[in-house]
Formats: C-alpha cells, sequence, structure tokens
C-alpha cells in the first residue's frame, strides 16, 4: 500500500492485500486517522484496543469484523502504546476489483454498509468459527506472495469464498450494535463537519455555534482522534472533493462545492493530501474506468 507524501490517504496499488498482523505497534501507528481509496476489513483477534470509523470509536472485542467503505476516516487508538499482543487479520480490496469479482445476484459491497451507517459494517464472528475464517485469510495471504503457476486465480477465489463465508454469518446473524466511547463533544464537532461541509467552516464559527470555546474544542478533539481539528476538516473536504470529481464535476467547481473561495489554495491542498493535483486526480480514474 502506497501512501501519498505525509498525508492521511494511502492508494491501494494492490488487487488485493491480505496480512495477518502480530507485529509490535509502535507510536507512529497510533491514534492515525487515514483513509484508502479502496475496501478494507479488519478481522480483530486479540489485544486492548479501540478503532475510530468516523464518528464512532468503538472497542473491539475478539471475532469483531469491520467493514470500511472507501475514502472513510478510519485509524487505532490503543491503551498500550507498544502492545505486541494486538493481533488482527487486515484485507485491502481495490474499488474496481471488488466490484467485478460479484456477478449480478452477488454484490459483495454490500457488506461494507448496514442500516446503521453507508460506510461502514460490523459483524461478529463466534470463536467456534474463527479458525475457518483465519485458516482462509492465511492461505489467501500466501497464494497473494506466491509465484506458482495459477497463483492470481488462487487469490480471486480465496477472496471470494471468504466474503461468501462472512455474507452467511451476515444473513444469520443481525449486525452487532456498536457502544460508541466517542466523547459526546466530539461527535457533535463530527455533526457539525459534516453538516456545513460546503461552507467556509472556521473553528470559530464552530466554537460560537456549539457554545464551547475553540481551545477546548481544539484540544478535546485532539485528544480524542490525534489529529488537528482544523487539519480534521481540510482532510474532509478533499474527501469530499475526490467523490465529486469522480462523478465529473469540474474541479473549479468541485473548489466551490466543498467550501474553498479560492482554487489556487484548495488546488495546494488537494495536490497536498492526495499526491495530485485535482485534474491529474480525476482524469486518472477516467483511464482506469
Amino acid at each position: 500500500m502506497r501512501k501519498c507524501l505525509d498525508c492521511p490517504y494511502s492508494i491501494i496499488d494492490q488487487e488485493i492485500i491480505c496480512e495477518h498482523k502480530t507485529a509490535r505497534v509502535m507510536p507512529s501507528d497510533v491514534k492515525t486517522v487515514h483513509t484508502h481509496d479502496g475496501y478494507e476489513i479488519v478481522f480483530f483477534l486479540r489485544g486492548n484496543v479501540n478503532i475510530m470509523i468516523e464518528p464512532d470509536l468503538i472497542q473491539m472485542k475478539r471475532g469483531d469484523m469491520f467493514f470500511i467503505s472507501p475514502l472513510v476516516f478510519h485509524g487505532l487508538d490503543l491503551e498500550d502504546v507498544n502492545i505486541s499482543g494486538y493481533e488482527r487479520i487486515v484485507i485491502n480490496i481495490q474499488y474496481e476489483f471488488l466490484k467485478n469479482l460479484g456477478d449480478a445476484e452477488t454484490d459483495f459491497s454490500s457488506l461494507f454498509r448496514s442500516e446503521a451507517s453507508p460506510n461502514m459494517n460490523v459483524l461478529h464472528i463466534p470463536e467456534e468459527a474463527l479458525p475457518r475464517f483465519i485458516e482462509l485469510a492465511e492461505r489467501l495471504e500466501a497464494s497473494l506472495v506466491s509465484q506458482e503457476f495459477g497463483h492470481s486465480i488462487l487469490s480471486k477465489s480465496l477472496l471470494a469464498e471468504f466474503l461468501l463465508l462472512t455474507c452467511q454469518y451476515s444473513s444469520k446473524a443481525a449486525t452487532q450494535a456498536q457502544s460508541s466511547i466517542t466523547p459526546q463533544v466530539v461527535t457533535r464537532i463530527f455533526d457539525y463537519i459534516d453538516s456545513h461541509i460546503e461552507e467556509d467552516i472556521t473553528i470559530n464559527k464552530m466554537s460560537a455555534d456549539l457554545h464551547y470555546s475553540s481551545d477546548h474544542l481544539s484540544r478535546v478533539f485532539s485528544e480524542a482522534m490525534g489529529d488537528s481539528l482544523k487539519h480534521y476538516i481540510n482532510a474532509k473536504k478533499i474527501v469530499l472533493a475526490q467523490k465529486l470529481l469522480l462523478q465529473n464535476y469540474s474541479p473549479y467547481d468541485v473548489c466551490f462545492m466543498v467550501g474553498y473561495n479560492n482554487y489556487s489554495s484548495f488546488s495546494r491542498r488537494f495536490s497536498k493530501q492526495i499526491g495530485v493535483a485535482p485534474k491529474q486526480f480525476q482524469l486518472s480514474h477516467r483511464d482506469e474506468n
């Protein structure tokens, strides 16, 4: 996976990435909210870890499987910074690859949304079923690095089997209700940003509307999310800009649709976060399609 510059955006540069991770987590991995241009599955197995999937902060339990849609901010909040017991399986899938993996009767993208949210889903896999999921994921991980004849076809088949098995559990049990531990003021900040994302949002205006001091809002948000409030607002605007560009709105129009008043400022911010200019981003995705 390739990260663009020092920004919270990663390009999934392979059709499938699967990793069974048990390595030590370093401070740089903690509370780093980011987005991807594709889908992500986080299958939690062990550790004392919270996951942030905007706007919720959720304490993970063994067997929890999180499905995160493209361009949705998410990250970790670890109770023990240098924890070595954080075990999980992470699967990343390119947008077009998942779209083409199913058929008219099998839309795998439905796993990544729920009644509670159009951008994420959470399932809980029972203990007795965990070995089968882990075995499939480990076979997929091995196949992806194999050079044997037919390894790419096998990888595609294993991913499809993993997702189909997940669909079976999804249909058997209701989506697990997750209790968010996000501080109430941070939830209000998220709601405010979503409601005013097309405007020129300032922290001073937000603080006046929410009846908190600007220093308090900035401090509480940074402590909870590990990111500055100003940076997050701009990052959210750029994510919306990506979606609008993919809908073929002109870069100039998109600038004002996401609340920027100056195209040069918008283009600089977009290029810093995504790694390419708005027009280049739009053209590159037209080429892919």
